[in-house]
């Protein structure tokens, strides 16, 4: 036994950490390949065992570099339109098809992408500028950054095609002609700093408070279409929270739209950015919550895999479930299970001024009570809604990032990662850029972050909760077809500090059965995004697959897409594939194998440069004034309004 110990001792010495750090010399295979044929101990620990080991190697500014990772926060002034991609350690899998899409903040600040030459309207500030060098173009908060997507597309046969371009929304192109930053309704709520609302109403990733409480399309409420990307119905759609989505074409990710889906949602009503699929039904599920001091209206939407709204339900609201809602409901996310939809509100008290103000930080306030989980019952269910408090232990349940909930019998169980800002009600950090250049500032500006399931007894009208994990922990999925049904893993990102506050940056997979953790870090200046799940090609089993990251150097200033094996993440990525782009930090994507999203990179190409053409025409793109951008209303959009027969 003692032998072995110190044979144990000596492997983990030879790797300096136990928890796969890269090696600093160049590799040609994949990372931590020169210990392949040593002997290797168990990557599976307990999250205790793995916050032991965080706390007791090096110290903590030798794990996470926090100015590395907030050279994350630059704009990005050079669109990709159509690149193919090597791959620059290992070898990208010829069972990975399909394309992977991410959606972000990258624009901080504003008007950075000059109009076409051929524009007869160009800013009055001339060329683009560096971040920083006139304060009145910068972003108040990483949030208020227009979004950008990128796309990654495998051909199924070891070949990549990368591209990555803003969402041409209505206030991009507006600020994009004028060169200048026109929507600052929000400034009101983000100088209050930090501690607001409980430590999170502006916290950093992804605040409480994300958008001016006035609806409808006007300069106090900015669609930025940042949060997240889906692909549904062989349409691609960006997403915020307060605005309609935007439609995207797959291939280019040129706009083509802001999208009502067909005339479903009205245009001016507030839309969520969260899609859960329902793959036993497939069905596809979002909602829209209109806000009022006394009450709100809640409604879920059911569609198809044309996405078209199911026939179910009743005969005057087919294909969707609405219900009332005591006071102003702060809704950030949603799940589902096979009967019902989940969201959770805190307490919020309104004052006088939100009759004549709408600026959420000055007319809101977050009650440290008990929160409300509703379960709202599903197109065909039959079921009643049912609104339960949650028991109130000290910190708020709002802006809960909820991973997937499932039935079991007479529960329903729900994962979610809870934020808890109260370490950081005082903070007087202000809310400029750059927003993150040290540890100081890091602290002060995100909450910390933990694993907790809740349970829902039916019988008796309870709802319980308990901590799963106390690792910092982000971004938390499961597998596609887990999705509204039992899961047995969670793929997440994670903090290199154990449960200190420290940003996303190794990935993670949590056993819900042992709850121990299999886990990767990268290097102290890398940081990974949200882990994204996608099926090999013929499958032996459900589990069979590849979990997918985008990686930012923060000293290169560049970014990787790392594919590991979906069964073993401690080993770390099969491949690592350079994008020739620095993506900021990013938040939610999607990855779809479907049969038509394969697409060559002939095709990928030929279509970003018939999208560019077009913008290019100066004549078309000045008479942009209405929903769609420089693209126009396409063909393909017909069906979005008259049907599936337009196109049969």
């Amino acid at each position: 036994m003692n032998s072995f110990l110190l044979y144990c001792l000596a492997f983990a010495v030879t790797l300096k950490c136990t928890h796969g750090f890269q090696s600093s010399c160049p590799l040609s295979s994949r990372h931590v390949s020169q210990y392949d044929s040593m002997p290797k101990l168990s990557s599976i620990t307990t999250s205790e065992e793995t916050q032991s080991s965080s706390s007791s190697s090096s110290s903590n500014e030798e794990k996470v570099d926090f100015k590395a990772y907030g050279n994350g926060y630059k704009t990005v002034f050079e669109e990709i339109t159509a690149a193919e991609c090597t791959a620059s350690s290992g070898s990208i899998p010829s069972d990975l098809k399909g394309s992977y899409f991410r959606c972000g903040p990258a624009m901080f600040s504003a008007g950075s992408i000059a109009p076409p030459k051929t524009s007869i309207i160009q800013p009055r500030d001339g060329a683009p500028i560096p971040d920083g060098q006139n304060p009145e173009r910068m972003v108040q908060h990483p949030f208020e950054a227009d979004g950008g997507v990128l796309g990654v597309t495998f051909q199924g046969n070891g070949t990549v095609t990368a591209r990555f371009r803003y969402v041409r929304t209505i206030a991009f192109t507006n600020e994009r002609r004028k060169g200048q930053r026109l929507y600052k309704a929000m400034d009101s709520t983000r100088e209050l700093g930090y501690g607001i609302a409980e430590g999170i109403g502006n916290e950093l990733h992804t605040p409480l408070y994300r958008h001016h409480l006035l609806p409808g399309l006007n300069k106090k409420r900015k669609n930025t279409s940042n949060t997240r990307v889906i692909y549904w119905g062989k349409r691609l759609l960006s997403m915020w929270e307060g605005g309609a989505p935007y439609k995207l074409d797959g291939l280019a990710l040129s706009t083509e739209g802001r999208s009502q889906l067909g005339g479903v949602i009205p245009e001016k009503d507030p839309f969520g950015s969260k899609m859960v699929i329902d793959p036993v039904k497939d069905r596809a599920l979002m909602y829209k919550i209109v806000q009022g001091a006394k009450s709100s209206e809640l409604t879920v939407y059911e569609f198809n895999n044309k996405f078209r709204l199911v026939e179910e339900g009743d005969k005057d609201d087919e294909g969707k479930s609405t219900v009332d809602l005591p006071g102003l409901a702060m809704i950030s996310d949603m799940a589902a299970t096979a009967n019902y939809a989940l969201f959770v509100t805190p307490k919020v008290s309104t004052s006088m001024q939100f009759m004549f103000a709408k600026e959420p930080g000055k007319v809101l306030s977050t009650e440290r009570e008990p929160a409300m989980l509703h379960l709202v019952p599903r197109v065909g269910s039959n079921k009643d809604p049912l609104s339960l408090e949650i028991p109130f232990d000290g910190v708020v349940d709002a802006n809960l990032q909820f991973i997937n909930s499932y039935e079991d019998g007479n529960k329903i169980v729900l994962d979610a990662i809870r934020s808890d800002g109260l370490k950081k009600l005082g903070s007087t950090k202000s809310s400029e850029w750059p927003f993150v250049s040290s540890r100081e500032d890091y602290e002060e500006k995100a909450s910390n972050r933990s694993l907790w399931r809740y349970e829902i007894d039916l019988s008796s009208g309870t709802v319980s909760k308990r901590k799963l994990s106390d690792i910092q922990c982000f971004f938390g999925g499961v597998k596609p077809s887990q999705s509204t049904q039992k899961h047995d893993h969670i793929f997440m990102a994670i903090g290199g500090l154990g449960d200190d506050t420290a940003p996303p940056q190794g990935i993670a997979k949590f056993d819900c059965n042992s709850e121990s953790i299999d886990s990767w870090m990268p290097e102290a200046y890398e940081f990974c995004g949200e882990p994204m799940f996608a099926p090999k090609v013929n499958p032996s089993s459900e589990d069979d697959g590849y979990v997918l990251t985008v990686l930012f150097n923060g000293k290169s200033e560049q970014s990787e897409l790392v594919v590991f094996e979906s069964s073993d993440i401690s080993p770390g990525p099969v491949c690592r594939i350079p994008l020739g782009i620095g993506v900021p930090h990013g938040l939610h994507g999607c990855f779809t194998d479907s049969e038509e999203a394969a697409w060559s990179f002939e095709e990928i190409q030929r279509r970003a440069k018939l999208a560019d053409k077009i913008e290019s025409r100066g004549n078309r793109w000045n008479e942009v004034k209405s929903d769609f951008s420089g693209l126009g209303l396409r063909f393909d959009d017909m069906e979005e309004y008259f049907g599936d027969s337009f196109l049969s």
